[in-house]
């Protein structure tokens, strides 16, 4: 596919975030790709800066392409200019999780059963572990969040959104500006805050560089919007969701009280169910330290079923 091609091609706008917006473009030829136009333009004029900032990120638009793995979104190619700057994707067809769960315009109007909601859960752990263990990059993701866990025609998960935070950090370092390369990618409002560990939300923490230890625990908080079918902050006297099921585990509460009502049904479901609350639990422990690494998580998901 020939940039001009692209260019002329029809374009749908499919997600929009501080990183830019994605637009499904559909080429006159071939399959649909997902277009990531990053909101972050060149802010210099020396031809120098200039050359280290295409060079920076180039270097790292490349690394991202060199993640291989069967629950990682692929990135297949990339533009690059003074004032435009293009992420060309695999478009996957059925929106994130998020949607599945909560509602969107890709999302199916039955609820999602019990069995696809484990088997998404845990092909992102292993994209995940992936992304910190074996990548190019050992990557930290720094924006872990329901809405970044794509699903494709078959509702396989794919971790998308991971790099941005160096790409962007990378090409600022270039030309000479203090952002800090690696730090945490989620801004600290709305519902993201609640994805965010503890640690991070400190004062002084959102300045702090983004870790594993994070995105083990906004995967926790993953795991329990999928057990619950809840949002994050759909909790309960001003806790969010995490505290909220933290709580009732404590006090011994009904399971019932606290598990997405359309999977009550499935009575062969409640053990699993029971399993993955107690991951998400270890999983957004408020001490980075006692939170299992990616790979365990996995491993551990993977043992459920």
């Amino acid at each position: 596919m020939e940039l001009e091609e692209l260019l002329r091609a029809s374009a749908y706008v499919v997600g929009k975030s501080r990183g830019g917006i994605v637009y499904r473009v559909v080429p006159g030829r071939g399959p649909a790709v997902a277009v990531r136009r990053l909101s972050e333009p060149d802010d210099g004029d020396g031809s120098d800066s200039g050359w280290r900032r295409r060079r920076t990120f180039e270097a790292e638009a490349a690394a991202i392409g060199r993640a291989r793995h069967p629950n990682v979104a692929r990135l297949r190619a990339y533009y690059y200019a003074p004032d435009e700057k293009l992420l060309i994707y695999d478009y996957l067809p059925n929106g994130s999780l998020h949607s599945a769960l909560h509602g969107g315009p890709t999302a199916s109007p039955t609820p999602l059963p019990w069995s696809m909601r484990l088997s998404i859960v845990q092909g992102a752990a292993r994209g995940l572990a992936y992304l910190h263990e074996c990548s190019p990059r050992r990557y930290v993701h720094g924006c872990i969040k329901s809405s970044k866990i794509l699903l494709d025609d078959e509702l396989r998960a794919h971790v998308s959104g991971f790099g941005l935070a160096r790409l962007v950090a990378g090409a600022h370092k270039a030309a000479g500006h203090s952002k800090k390369l690696g730090s945490a990618a989620c801004a600290l409002r709305g519902s993201a805050v609640s994805y965010v560990a503890p640690e991070l939300r400190a004062p002084g923490g959102a300045a702090a560089a983004a870790t594993q230890k994070g995105d083990v625990f906004a995967f926790g908080v993953v795991l329990l919007e999928a057990v619950t079918g809840r949002e994050p902050t759909e909790g309960e006297g001003g806790l969010d969701l995490e505290a909220l099921v933290r709580r009732a585990f404590k006090e011994e509460r009904p399971l019932s009280e606290v598990v997405d009502p359309t999977l009550l049904g499935e009575v062969h479901a409640k053990k699993q169910v029971l399993a993955v609350f107690h991951v998400a639990l270890g999983c957004t422990e408020p001490d980075p330290e006692m939170r299992p690494r990616m790979r365990a998580v996995a491993e551990s998901l993977d043992r459920i079923g």
